[in-house]
């Protein structure tokens, strides 16, 4: 089951958080009717809980399109002409601080920091027993961390706001921080967190962040970082606890949310309230109308390279689930098969969940930890349970620098279009080398890159930030 949908919007949870009869006081009264004031609300413990779920709720808009950063810019996705005016930028890599995509992700980021912050200062003010207390904080400290996460893997260092804002001038006023002191935050909140989640849930709370979800984000921020030791240490514990690598046509599709190879997703869910993905819209082929999903036509936003599809090996079970392919004329899309489903209903009425965390990633950093830190033997023992399920010999006797590349080799296909490729390529250190060899090899079709340069493993502030805040500067590379 998923968390329960809520009707009305994560920002009005905040500011108009009930509807009050009307009443007979004089107009001159400034104190607006219907709306509760916050200084008046998060006396209950559902005032609480209300209000964390409007955080759960700004998730919804950020994944929707995530992969505009995570994989249209690498060699795994690509637009058409179709959709360049959408997402052309990123996937020519010609990105600018004056980019709408970017400012939307950049001001929903922080909207569901801020969220968080005002969950995390009147948690503590109602009546309620200290392990539901503790829940709800760790659940706040879990999704602070992960958009930390997604700000300091784009932007690098961010302002660190960890408290409530209560004044537009307040916003403004704060400093980039590093990208080691946001690191750190991220790891303080994750620890934290881990250490009073429960590790799962029951009935409507079942997709809410747990212990489990917690260290296993933690291990994957310490790969990041390059402290493989830690990460190391982590994961091994995640990966005997985190789930179990189901068929891989089993993790993915309409009623497949929430199963044993998920560790922490978005909910989406249909209904008519547009609280569902826009799955179909963004990863549809656009000629193909509704002969792939029968009431939605798509924008070709994010379709796979013909060099992904060739990353496959020959028997690879992934491919089918993962990769669908539509003829047009002489064009070949290969669409993101395994986020579509036929019957979806409407534009945002996807039903179907985004994975953040899959215990697939999970044994795979974890083989790549043990790999980095001279243990490639237990390397490839993990990384041959992932190959074992897509039906794949297993790789044994590689030297270090082999199982490196097979690892990374794995990771591109087992997670494609999750928004992990680009993010990957630049904690590797390869997405300029990878992306010149791209842009030499396989652009004929769909035009060509720009400049790629040492300072794309950033993405520029957006310039409407550092207007409103003169205290920030830009990344190296930007104007």
């Amino acid at each position: 089951m998923k968390i329960k949908k809520l009707i009305i919007s994560s920002l009005s949870l905040f500011t108009l958080v009930a509807v009050l009869p009307a009443c007979n006081k004089s107009f001159i009264d400034v104190t607006p009717q219907g709306i509760v004031p916050v200084s008046t609300y998060y006396t209950t413990e559902i005032d609480i809980k209300t209000a964390l779920n409007g955080v759960y709720s700004s998730l919804r808009p950020i994944y929707n399109e995530q992969y505009g950063f995570g994989e249209v810019p690498s060699d795994n996705t690509e637009t058409y002409s179709e959709s360049e005016v959408l997402y052309g930028e990123e996937d020519k890599l010609t990105w600018a601080a004056t980019s709408t995509n970017l400012q939307n992700a950049y001001t929903r980021f922080y909207a569901t920091i801020a969220y968080a912050n005002i969950v995390l200062g009147h948690v503590g003010t109602p009546v309620m027993t200290q392990a539901n207390r503790d829940s709800y904080t760790g659940q706040a400290k879990f999704l602070r961390a992960l958009m930390y996460f997604n700000l300091v893997r784009m932007f690098g260092g961010v302002p660190l706001i960890l408290t409530e804002i209560t004044s537009e001038q307040q916003a403004y006023t704060y400093n980039r921080a590093t990208s080691a002191a946001v690191y750190a935050q991220i790891e303080k909140d994750l620890t934290e967190a881990a250490a009073v989640l429960p590790a799962s849930y029951t009935g409507t709370d079942i997709g809410r962040a747990t212990s489990i979800a917690a260290n296993a984000l933690l291990g994957k921020v310490y790969m990041f970082e390059n402290k493989f030791t830690q990460a190391e240490a982590i994961l091994a514990t995640v990966s005997a606890t985190a789930g179990t690598l189901i068929p891989y046509n089993q993790v993915f599709g309409l009623g497949n949310d929430n199963n044993k190879d998920i560790i922490f997703s978005v909910q989406y869910i249909s209904g008519g309230f547009s609280e569902g993905n826009t799955f179909a819209r963004g990863f549809v082929p656009q000629p193909s109308g509704t002969t792939i999903t029968t009431s939605v036509t798509g924008n070709s936003n994010n379709i796979g390279t013909a060099d992904l599809y060739r990353a496959f090996e020959p028997g690879d079970a992934r491919l089918a689930t993962s990769i669908g392919i539509y003829n047009s004329g002489t064009l070949v899309y290969y669409y993101a098969k395994k986020f579509v489903y036929s019957s979806v209903t409407g534009v945002s009425e996807g039903d179907n969940d985004w994975p953040v965390l899959r215990y697939g990633d999970i044994i795979l950093l974890y083989a790549e930890a043990l790999n980095e830190n001279g243990k490639t033997t237990d390397a490839l023992t993990q990384l041959n349970l992932v190959r074992t399920r897509a039906t794949l010999t297993p790789k044994l006797g590689l030297s270090q620098e082999d199982a490196r590349t097979a690892i990374r080799n794995e990771r591109r296909v087992e997670l494609c279009f999750e928004a992990e490729r680009w993010f990957d390529l630049v904690r590797w250190g390869t997405y300029v080398q990878v992306m010149t060899a791209f842009k030499a090899n396989n652009r004929s079709a769909n035009g060509t890159i720009g400049n790629v340069v040492s300072t794309l493993n950033l993405f520029p502030i957006p310039l409407r930030e550092i207007q409103l805040n003169p205290n920030l500067t830009q990344n190296p590379g930007y104007l």
